[in-house]
């Protein structure tokens, strides 16, 4: 008899793929160790992606697949390195929307066609989104973005909290995963307490984490992957120790969903979260719940809505178009499995995104590794986070930085005068930017790279900021 997964593939493919799923997770709870060593390259038969240069090879291919690419800024493309508040979206997701609103608008559980044809694509999506987190349809919820998703959750699990019990929350993470536990704080009585950082290298630190779980603890709020500095989380090793004091564990997954595989059962989080847009989808926000979790929390509804999961936690009219290019974008990552991650044997949809997504991971690690490269070649630069070529695969290809003599919002404008658009500022990551001391200084400037960004651009980028910096950075560049 073969024993499945809760995603339904088959228990030793999901055993083949956990370690491309969880490349994230081995080196940083390795807490006697400063600067952990990175984990183990996978093999190949551990993996589903059979060509290493996959994507790169064919990126001419990918790239025309975006619409928004074909942008020009004078002579040059268009450089999007914004993608850390956003990604472009294939032709496919633009295509399903338009397609959806031009044959199938209408809100659902009609008896009429569009109506139905609405609730038919309401739950390919479920299923669609499912196999992308590797979850059951019924445990993901979409809603209108992952901050409000998030408050819905804090305020759920809020009922069941007596004052003196305890939330967890990190100094790394965006402030999405922050604000709804600290509001329990005012509401109930609640204690909150931080997790630090190491500002060495902008990891969390667990030794923190250890003396602030106890017996009261009943959240640690976390993410996988840091929106500003890209420092990716040892999820399975935080939800192992707040499970062992009976606490429960929400994952902002937002940054880590656009550059590598998630298996929710692999990590066995409670809850997970994420936002299609940053994926290559449109505005959404979309929650995975554990079942017996979704099911046993009370969802803040009207009364006519379903009283399981997911229909209880998705409240109102759904966004219809935006979920059918959900589906467009799956669609996209799908052939991008078949094409490049050396899927084009699979027989299911989630063996296909796991390849995508594994592909997308090693093409974004070469692409890493020239950012850490180029921008240590900048005179003036501080480059914040892991920059250890060594540590590649404990980050995401995310990097924040400052020009000495130039506010961060300047450099911000002077790349944007040359058509490649990157953030400044703290970009929500409230407490990362004031436990390193830019606050007041105007925080950082962000660039992030994704699939379809071109080794170019990052020589672009570097060139533009070695003009931008001139004589005011004269001294070599530094690394914090």
């Amino acid at each position: 008899m073969e024993v499945t997964t809760r995603a339904g593939t088959p228990l030793n493919q999901a055993r083949r793929t956990i370690r491309s799923s969880i490349l994230f997770a081995a080196p940083g709870d390795r807490r006697d160790q400063p600067h952990p060593s990175p984990p183990s390259p996978t093999s190949p038969d551990e993996s589903p992606m059979t060509d290493p240069e996959g994507i790169g090879a064919a990126l001419a291919t990918v790239r025309n697949e975006f619409p928004a690419l074909s942008r020009r800024h004078g002579n040059s493309a268009y450089s999007y390195l914004d993608g850390p508040g956003g990604t472009q979206v294939p032709r496919r997701t633009i295509d399903a929307i338009a397609r959806y609103l031009e044959r199938s608008n209408a809100n659902h559980e009609g008896a009429f066609a569009t109506s139905e044809e609405s609730d038919a694509m309401l739950a390919e999506a479920h299923g669609a989104a499912a196999d992308f987190l590797g979850a059951g349809p019924d445990e993901v919820v979409f809603g209108q973005n992952m901050t409000t998703l998030t408050f819905a959750v804090s305020r759920a699990i809020g009922r069941t909290l007596r004052a003196g019990d305890e939330v967890i929350v990190t100094r790394l993470d965006h402030d999405a995963n922050v604000a709804p536990w600290l509001a329990l704080e005012e509401e109930r009585g609640v204690i909150v307490r931080w997790v630090g950082i190491r500002k060495g290298d902008c990891s969390l630190d667990l030794r923190d984490l250890e003396k602030a779980l106890g017996p009261r603890t009943r959240v640690v709020a976390v993410g996988l992957a840091s929106n500003a500095v890209g420092t990716i989380g040892p999820i399975p090793r935080i939800v192992e120790m707040a499970h062992a004091v009976g606490a429960w564990t929400y994952v902002d997954a937002v940054h880590a969903a656009p550059h590598m595989p998630i298996d929710v059962a692999v990590l066995d989080t409670d809850f997970l979260v994420c936002s299609p847009y940053k994926f290559f989808g449109p505005h959404l926000g979309l929650l995975y719940g554990k079942r017996e979790r979704l099911e046993q929390l009370a969802s803040y509804k009207v009364r006519p809505a379903p009283d399981g999961p997911p229909g209880k936690w998705e409240t109102g009219t759904p966004p219809g178009e935006s979920i059918a290019g959900l589906l467009g974008t799956f669609d996209y990552l799908a052939w991008l499995g078949r094409e490049f991650g050396g899927a084009g044997g699979a027989s299911t949809r989630r063996e296909t995104l796991v390849a995508a997504m594994t592909a997308i991971r090693a093409t974004e690690r070469r692409l890493a590794l020239q950012a850490l490269r180029a921008l240590g070649g900048v005179p003036g630069l501080t480059l914040h986070g892991i920059i250890d070529p060594a540590r590649i695969d404990e980050r995401v290809p995310t990097f924040a930085f400052t020009l000495t003599g130039r506010p961060p919002r300047q450099v911000a404008a002077e790349m944007g005068k040359r058509g490649i658009a990157v953030w400044d500022g703290d970009y929500y990551a409230y407490e990362l930017i004031r436990a390193l001391g830019l606050a007041e200084s105007g925080g950082m400037v962000r660039v992030g790279f994704v699939h379809y960004n071109e080794p170019e651009e990052i020589e672009r980028l570097a060139q533009a900021l070695r003009e931008t910096a001139g004589p005011a950075a004269a001294q070599p560049s530094t690394r914090s």
